[in-house]
């Protein structure tokens, strides 16, 4: 797990020089450092990064010559890039000092403003409601997780022939009126009362529609706590802490500690139907993930005004470069003010909500007579405080 407290950018223009096979050509490549010693071996290492994306360039590789500017991404060999606000070390036997039977926890903010648990040795599984719809009801959702129900009646024969009977009613009337010169009131008329019935019919089948969509999202967890019994039942060592989030499920596996590489943890996450986009991202960055307070979106203090939605200079901590010229000094100081402000009415406004809900506790029978692991217990004792699971509270 490599999560760096400092971060800069750097940034030059290169031109390589003309020869009689190859004409010059010109490039900026820019790319980020990282250092969890100082600022400046930030610096140093962006630096030493371009100098090596610019000796490839020389030898004429096809490079990125200028990285993004993405908090955590698993295609592109940067570590997680969040501000880190905590830290904290479990260790298996509080005497012990063993640094491989240390659990660690590091705390940060994401681009949203949300804390976020970080944890190198504790499987912790991520689950989407719209991956699991997809699965169970595989003719029912798309690929975004939305029912499809509207698209397969588009192509259902009977719906085409109403649209067409439709369309033949309206000319025979408009031939009808046409031919007694009747006032073509009457077919104003008729597309009026004919809109409204299809209104009605659509708004049926919304109705239908979304009715099937909540009997379909509360049969998951049924199917969640089926799935992990299933599991214990075959694997009974194993043993598993399942949590409800606002849009999905949350697992811990508490039996033992366990790397993201290991092979057991690819088992896990194809078994559980893990979000895709979380799987990437725990092998990339070594590190399993738990969001742990509310996304701003979904508190009321947001939709109220008494809190922004965004939270400002969300990137402030890995914008630093050698030559910052592009904003002054008062500028950058309101907006750090104005983050520090709104980090603190988030905090406070959090009191009031919870980040995930425990559900159940299930262990293979051999696991059921273990020894819990005393790293484990006090991270998920620490995880449970720090999301309020226990608490009578909205989830956001």
């Amino acid at each position: 797990m490599l999560i760096p407290k400092y971060w800069a950018k750097h940034k030059q223009r290169f031109e390589s020089l003309e020869t009689s096979s190859n004409p010059s050509k010109q490039a900026t490549i820019k790319r980020y450092g990282w250092s969890d010693i100082s600022q400046m071996e930030a610096l140093s290492h962006a630096k030493s990064r371009v100098n090596e994306a610019h000796h490839r360039w020389l030898a004429g590789e096809d490079i990125l010559r200028r990285e993004r500017k993405e908090e955590y991404n698993e295609g592109n060999s940067i570590p997680i890039r969040e501000e880190i606000i905590d830290k904290h070390d479990f260790p298996e036997n509080e005497l012990s000092n063993n640094s491989a039977a240390v659990t660690k926890l590091i705390v940060t903010r994401n681009s949203y403003g949300a804390q976020v648990a970080n944890v190198d040795n504790i499987a912790i599984i991520d689950v989407d409601n719209d991956d699991l719809l997809r699965h169970i009801y595989l003719d029912d959702y798309n690929h975004h997780g939305f029912m499809s129900a509207f698209l397969i009646n588009q192509s259902n024969p009977a719906s085409k022939l109403k649209v067409w009977v439709f369309i033949l009613v309206f000319i025979l009337i408009a031939s009808v009126i046409s031919w007694l010169g009747l006032s073509w009131l009457w077919l104003l008329v008729v597309m009026i009362g004919a809109t409204a019935y299809l209104w009605q019919q659509a708004s049926v089948k919304d109705k239908a529609r979304a009715q099937k969509y909540t009997d379909n999202i509360a049969s998951l967890l049924p199917y969640m706590t089926d799935l992990i019994k299933k599991r214990v039942a075959n694997h009974p060592t194993e043993r598993f802490r399942l949590y409800q989030t606002p849009a999905g499920f949350r697992i811990i596996a508490t039996h033992d500690t366990i790397s993201p590489s290991d092979e057991l943890i690819a088992e896990w996450f194809e078994y559980f139907h893990a979000d895709a986009n979380y799987v990437r991202l725990c092998q990339a960055q070594q590190c399993f993930r738990a969001r742990i307070t509310a996304k701003p979106w979904r508190m009321s203090e947001v939709e109220d005004n008494r809190l922004a939605k965004d939270i400002p200079a969300k990137d402030f901590w890995f914008n630093f470069e050698d030559t910052e010229v592009e904003r002054s000094i008062e500028q950058r100081q309101d907006e750090l003010k104005a983050r520090k402000q709104w980090i603190v009415d988030y905090d406070r406004f959090t009191q009031g909500y919870r980040a995930c809900h425990y559900v159940e506790s299930f262990a293979g029978r051999e696991a059921s007579h273990q020894l819990q692991s005393v790293a484990i217990k006090a991270l998920v004792d620490w995880h449970d405080r720090a999301c309020r699971v226990d608490k009578a509270l909205p989830m956001a």
